[in-house]
């Protein structure tokens, strides 16, 4: 499980907010610690109406339906992080020397396994949902919006699952949050991070970027213009200022003189981005080239080699992070998260041992990923 922060999703309505919830659920330690601050938790509703089970833990059979829809959000992940679109070519490549499809079933498995393990811990030490808690869920499956709705309608055709059997799975997740914030209230050292290892992590996974970007193409072509030509002289021209960058030259000045990316006027810090290439302040994402090219130096450097995208050529240096910000706070809040997940992760899979944990592998090796 993976957690990323965003505030955004507090500004959200609140059919929106629930099918944001839904979607992320793979993030879902930030996503519920979100929601609870919001006041909405899930319904209690009587159990998936699923035909088939896939699986079953110490005897309770998880549904087909519901390992889809581990499925869909473990798909969803994989792409935003290799900043991919779902192609058959993706799904079909590599990772760890392991079909992406057959790496994508294998999370989604054990995602929905730990998630339900947690959910027997909780009970066995008494930790519910509160009955007001629980009510909200009413209003929200009969207030969503029009938005709302065809992102949930995309949801159950692609799992299979009506809004009843996605509330029940929710209902698992916020039910496993509880029980990791009552390990947390016993004893608040049990899944406490170093700070040390957090900020390793955020120098990771996070890079602030400046770069002088000089475009492969006219901004104003006309059929007089010889777009061939221009490449190559734009080509030329980025060259030498890769030079004058490496050489050590004023990386500022740099920008400032040949820049053709008019978003360099309004970060003036430089684009902070994390590994996926997603800016952190939530307008948009970066090509894969340029966010390989700012991670492949450390803080500080200039990228020694010139990096081209489909806008042209990227000379680009890395910065060090702002400390003293309040993006800085943010990212090691994600990071601190995302450890402590890690741990809880460890923790609930230290059960796994003791448990009867039975997987319907005809059923799963049907499914196709796409």
């Amino acid at each position: 499980m993976k957690i990323v922060y965003n505030e955004k999703v507090l500004q959200t309505d609140k059919g929106v907010f629930f099918v944001n919830a839904l979607k992320t659920t793979i993030k879902w330690v930030a996503a519920i610690a979100i929601i609870c601050a919001a006041a909405v938790i899930l319904a209690n509703i009587n159990g998936l109406s699923v035909t088939r089970s896939i699986a079953d833990v110490n005897g309770t059979e998880l549904t087909e339906a519901e390992y889809k829809y581990y499925l869909e959000m473990t798909k969803e992940q994989m792409l935003s992080e290799a900043g991919a679109s779902a192609t058959e070519d993706f799904w079909n490549s590599e990772i760890d020397g392991k079909k992406a499809s057959e790496v994508a079933k294998q999370r989604a498995m054990d995602e929905m396994i730990r998630t339900e393990i947690a959910v027997q811990k909780a009970k066995d030490a008494g930790v519910t949902l509160g009955e007001a808690e629980l009510a909200n869920i009413n209003a929200m499956f009969s207030d969503l919006d029009a938005a709302a709705k065809e992102q949930l309608d995309a949801l159950e055709k692609a799992t299979g699952a009506d809004k009843l059997q996605l509330s029940d799975i929710m209902e698992k997740i916020f039910l496993t949050n509880a029980y990791y914030q009552s390990l947390i209230e016993q004893d608040a050292e049990f899944l406490a991070v170093e700070d040390e290892k957090v900020a390793e992590k955020v120098a990771e996974e996070y890079a602030a970027v400046k770069h002088v970007l000089i475009l492969n193409t006219p901004q104003e072509a006309t059929e007089e213009v010889d777009t061939e030509k221009y490449a190559a002289d734009a080509k030329k021209k980025a060259e030498e200022i890769l030079a004058k960058a490496v050489s050590g030259e004023n990386f500022e000045k740099l920008v400032e003189e040949f820049g053709e990316d008019p978003g360099m006027e309004g970060n003036l810090e430089g684009y902070m981005i994390d590994k996926n290439g997603a800016t952190l302040d939530g307008t948009g994402s970066m090509v894969p080239e340029f966010t390989q090219g700012t991670f492949a130096v450390a803080p500080g450097q200039v990228n020694p080699a010139l990096v081209e995208s489909s806008y042209g050529w990227h000379i680009i240096k890395r910065l060090p992070l702002p400390k003293e910000s309040q993006t800085y706070k943010s990212m090691l809040e994600a990071a601190k998260n995302e450890l402590t997940t890690d741990a809880f992760n460890v923790y609930i899979d230290g059960f796994k041992g003791e448990m009867s944990i039975n997987i319907n592998e005809k059923i799963v090796n049907k499914i196709k990923v796409k």
